[in-house]
């Protein structure tokens, strides 16, 4: 039952895609978008985390801002029995400086990724990593991502338009009080907490609360409040895109990003240093068919762009965390 194909109607796929960016949306305001009753939506959402479906609610949270680089880390494992590799993905998954953890099959077998406060840093705690597993652990790759540009899960509506994130490398810093540090911990339990429940665990009253967390959005420390969602059970798949480009010319570049951007399939496009591909792509698809026929067409557009690819495909996302304390 576990593994059973969750079918959705339209409306529960059109509050997975308001609810993708803005995750708090009162549910008043969820219910005139989708042209539900308030009552109606509130029961769909309850219905789609109690079939798995939403595994859970999060801010993006612009953690450069705070002082933080954003690392990579691509690992092939060798020799594992699937024990040795739960222990591996839990030794991410207790270090708060780890925030992004998923399992992986293909060119790679987990990617990690890291709030680093220097690149010494960085190395630091893959040293820690490499002294603890070194012996079960191939081949790495480790990056430095200088924008993350996050896109709308749009691929079950089939939509062009979306809205943009950008987590990327910034000389602006912000510096969080106590009560402000309290709120995003709350918010990274839960991003649908009520505010009340918020100010308890910061210490404030809940108007003081909800001050600091519009506060917190108008400085773009929170960018946003997504939603995770099974994949698997919608019967998508979740690949890694990596292509190598011929630079030939900017302009042909900027076009090639603006084409990828407006394919309803891809979610995320990385900018960064030490990438193993000059183009690093997210895209959920139906199946391999679709895939290739992205690449297809991305050759065909841009023929004298697109070089070599590599994929792998994502299989579960074992902790999504933006905070580094």
């Amino acid at each position: 039952m576990e593994n059973q194909i969750v079918k959705l109607d339209l409306k529960d796929k059109k509050i997975l895609y308001e609810l993708d960016f803005n995750a708090r949306l009162p549910y008043s305001q969820l219910a005139k978008k989708t042209g539900l009753s308030k009552q109606g939506a509130e029961y769909k959402v309850n219905n789609l985390i109690k079939k798995g479906i939403i595994k859970g609610f999060y801010p993006v949270i612009n953690v450069p801002k705070l002082g933080y680089i954003y690392c990579r880390l691509s690992l092939v494992l060798r020799n594992v029995t699937p024990e040795i590799e739960e222990e591996i993905l839990g030794y991410f998954k207790q270090d708060k400086q780890w925030f992004w953890v998923f399992s992986a099959q293909g060119a790679y077998d987990i990617l990690a990724v890291l709030w680093a406060k220097s690149i010494t840093d960085f190395k630091h705690h893959v040293s820690d990593l490499l002294s603890r597993y070194g012996q079960y652990i191939k081949d790495k790759n480790e990056s430095i991502a200088t924008d993350v540009i996050h896109y709308q899960h749009r691929y079950l509506l089939g939509l062009k338009e979306t809205k943009e994130i950008h987590i990327k490398e910034t000389n602006e810093h912000y510096t969080l009080d106590e009560p402000e540090k309290k709120i995003l911990q709350a918010l990274c339990e839960d991003a649908r907490m009520p505010a009340v429940q918020i100010a308890k665990r910061a210490g404030v009253s809940a108007k003081a609360a909800s001050y600091k967390i519009k506060k917190l959005e108008q400085n773009k420390i929170i960018e946003g409040y997504r939603i995770t969602v099974d994949h698997i059970r919608l019967g998508y798949t979740y690949f890694k895109l990596w292509i190598n480009i011929q630079y030939e010319n900017i302009e042909d570049i900027r076009r090639l990003h603006s084409y990828v951007r407006n394919n309803p399939i891809v979610l995320y496009i990385v900018e960064g240093s030490g990438l193993p591909e000059d183009l690093d792509v997210e895209v959920m698809v139906k199946n391999n068919i679709e895939l290739f026929e992205f690449i297809k067409d991305l050759k065909l557009k841009f023929p004298k762009l697109i070089g070599d690819y590599r994929t792998f495909m994502f299989i579960d996302t074992k902790k999504v965390r933006y905070l580094p304390f």
